[in-house]
């Protein structure tokens, strides 16, 4: 199987559309976002897939995992982190799209993801 991930920083997400990040995926194109979406922004990606399912594309798999502050960090450090995602509109983490037919499954615990991925 011929994997291919996309890096995509967050920054750069609020310049494309979401059918321009389901073209990657129905050419088999795992994203990776540095930064862990909204709820607004997942649903309107889930809403723009059922729209986009056919024969030829039967969806994705989307996940985030956001990370929070280390629990050693005085709280002036986390009140400045919460403050600078406020700013970014960027909360800290990772999210996960890819094609279902590529991502058979992926298990999320509350420090990691798992891809399972379609042989």
């Amino acid at each position: 199987m011929n994997i291919k991930i996309k890096f995509l920083p967050y920054e750069r997400l609020k310049e494309l559309d979401i059918p321009h990040l389901l073209e990657d995926m129905k050419k088999d194109t795992i994203i990776l976002i540095d930064a862990k979406l909204s709820v607004s922004q997942e649903t309107a990606i889930i809403e723009e897939t059922m729209k986009a399912i056919s024969d030829k594309f039967a969806g994705i798999e989307l996940s985030s995992l956001e990370m929070s502050a280390d629990e050693n960090v005085s709280l002036f450090e986390k009140l400045r982190g919460r403050f600078a995602e406020f700013i970014l509109g960027k909360r800290r983490g990772i999210t996960v799209i890819g094609p279902s037919k590529t991502i058979k499954r992926i298990k999320k615990n509350p420090k990691d993801l798992f891809l399972e991925m379609s042989g």
